[in-house]
């Protein structure tokens, strides 16, 4: 949801149809269908504060692509093919327009990425500190939180390419007198001035909201 109440979600419409939509209690519009060239939907759709509903799918042709949909139109910001092998469902947005998302290289590895007016910027690869990379979130000056592992550890979230230094939370840090068994973030769980909210459950069985504030 943006600041105008405005919600974006991914729903059946009606049977074998699938879409993406955005409603703001008034009317419900139609951002993308799977009767309009699309195959399939992932993940979750973000919006921003111009109405701009950011969203990861599949084309018929077979082509897995991140999308921004606004006033009936669709705008390409990210597709597999010459670049890109694979995209990771849950792209981020923030209310400047740039947008920030995991995928896999056709040439091999892989990275953290943004795309702000058709220009794509990796900002984490795996040559280095880190192996895989599985999500992103992005704040709205425009700092990234990368859902990523570094080499020969486990998963974690982090405010740069430093593992250590940037580190937020990762699997089997200690916490609150237990360590971190499992832990889960998406593309909302970042609010405008960089906390992020954190859900993760320790090896003693407690289960945890956090937030962690990476920017201060």
């Amino acid at each position: 949801m943006n600041e105008v109440a405005t919600v974006a979600f991914r729903a059946e419409r009606t049977a074998g149809v699938s879409g993406i939509f955005a409603g703001d209690g008034a009317a419900v519009t139609t951002v993308a269908d799977t009767e309009g060239g699309w195959s399939g939907f992932h993940g979750l759709p973000v919006i921003d504060a111009r109405g701009t509903v950011v969203f990861r799918a599949d084309r018929e042709n077979g082509v897995q692509g991140i999308y921004a949909g606004r006033g009936g139109s669709t705008e390409t910001l990210a597709e597999t093919g010459d670049v890109f092998e694979t995209l990771a469902f849950f792209p981020s947005t923030n209310d400047g327009g740039t947008v920030a998302f995991a995928a896999t290289l056709r040439a091999g590895g892989a990275g953290i990425f943004t795309v702000d007016q058709g220009q794509i910027v990796q900002v984490l690869d795996t040559e280095g500190e880190f192996e895989s990379c599985r999500g992103a979130l992005i704040s709205s000056a425009g700092e990234v939180v990368c859902i990523a592992t570094p080499r020969g550890e486990s998963l974690g979230l982090f405010a740069g390419p430093d593992p250590d230094a940037d580190r937020i939370l990762a699997l089997g840090d200690p916490l609150l007198g237990s360590t971190v068994a499992d832990l889960a973030a998406n593309p909302v769980s970042i609010n405008a001035d960089g906390h992020v909210a954190v859900r993760a459950t320790l090896a003693d069985g407690r289960q945890l909201i956090l937030r962690a504030d990476p920017t201060d």
